[in-house]
């Protein structure tokens, strides 16, 4: 036990080193080379925001008011970004201790994940992307709890879905309705049979939903490209060019925006291949800490129900709405990603946890 103990200080001590050193990377060689998004805006804000008290409900004006008093130090500098610093790593240490994940994975590799570069850049920073970190780890803690038979609601995950509200509310849907799944299949569903008709229905009214906006997201897509064109800031054309080429494309699209940059922007710009590589690594850990699953799901056919519906509604919801905002720009798709990208990795850490215990007791 002790030694596990000095262990565990060991672990969050490295890792609190290589967030200080990816924070002075940030500021002082990364900003150089790219815009650190509205951090500069944020940090320079006037103080009179605080006092504006829009910030409520305003993503924004809520940056640029917590910006404000932290920008006192002198702007944008370490010193003004190192609390956005330590409430990431604190979030992060939080989460991996409280369900003990470090006993089910290497802790090499753990560490390796937890540290890649634009996860760690985007939250190491007074950015929306660090409050993206803070509540969609507290909402994925209670994602956890319900799968655990824990069916609390604490102030902190009403406070974390008020955060997903103002800062990006289109993941909030998903988010509720992959509770909703887990905590009916667990209480009121006994068999399979209605485990999965539960599953089939929801996933069902879902894309009855859209199909009954579909007028509406045609207009939408035109003018989110429209949106990123004028700004600037598209690197890639428009592949909605005909009614309803946003559902067609979206497979496709959906994969592109999650991943990033496509191998010929990588070959050409340094931070497209660094991006591409920890997508790469992403992916290649999705499938890792899924084997279990996979392979009894394949070999033995065995699936769990209520794992399988809630984690197809929450990743494929939040990856749908993920779509729009990434497919134009490989920057922007790994910079927004950043808001889901931890909430992605704990369903997936508890995978392999949930799967470990089954062959232990094997």
């Amino acid at each position: 036990m002790i030694g596990y103990c000095i262990r565990t200080k060991r672990f969050w001590v490295y890792y609190f080193a290589i967030r200080i050193l990816y924070l002075i990377f940030a500021i002082h060689i990364y900003g150089k080379l790219t815009q650190l998004g509205d951090t500069e805006r944020y940090l320079n804000a006037s103080l009179s925001s605080v006092t504006d008290f829009s910030f409520l409900w305003n993503s924004t004006k809520m940056m640029d008011a917590i910006g404000s008093i932290m920008g006192i130090l002198g702007g944008s500098n370490v010193l003004t970004n190192l609390p956005f610093t330590i409430l990431s790593f604190f979030t992060v240490k939080w989460i991996i201790d409280k369900y003990h994940f470090r006993q089910y994975i290497n802790n090499r590799l753990l560490l390796f994940v937890l540290s890649l570069p634009n996860f760690c850049i985007w939250t190491d920073i007074c950015s929306k992307e660090t409050v993206g970190l803070v509540f969609s780890a507290i909402l994925g803690s209670l994602v956890l709890d319900f799968l655990s038979g824990n069916y609390s609601i604490k102030k902190k995950h009403i406070f974390a879905m008020y955060l997903c509200l103002i800062f990006k509310p289109q993941y909030a849907p998903f988010i509720i309705q992959g509770l909703f799944v887990i905590y009916v299949m667990n209480r009121f569903c006994r068999t399979i049979s209605r485990k999965v008709l539960l599953g089939l229905l929801v996933i069902f009214c879902n894309a009855v939903l859209l199909y009954l906006v579909k007028d509406v997201v045609n207009e939408y897509a035109n003018m989110m490209y429209v949106h990123f064109d004028f700004d600037g800031s598209s690197t890639r054309g428009n592949l909605w060019l005909k009614d309803n080429d946003f559902f067609y494309e979206a497979p496709r699209g959906m994969f592109v925006a999650f991943f990033g940059p496509t191998v010929s922007e990588m070959m050409h710009t340094p931070t497209h291949l660094i991006a591409g590589i920890e997508s790469c690594i992403l992916l290649m850990l999705f499938l890792i800490l899924g084997s279990h699953f996979f392979y009894r799901l394949v070999y033995q056919y065995k699936l769990n129900v209520t794992l399988f519906f809630s984690y197809f509604i929450i990743i494929t919801g939040i990856a749908l709405l993920h779509y729009p905002f990434g497919i134009f720009n490989p920057g922007s798709a790994i910079r927004y990603r950043t808001n889901f990208l931890f909430l992605f990795i704990l369903l997936f850490l508890y995978l392999q946890k949930t799967y470990k215990h089954i062959y232990n007791k094997g």
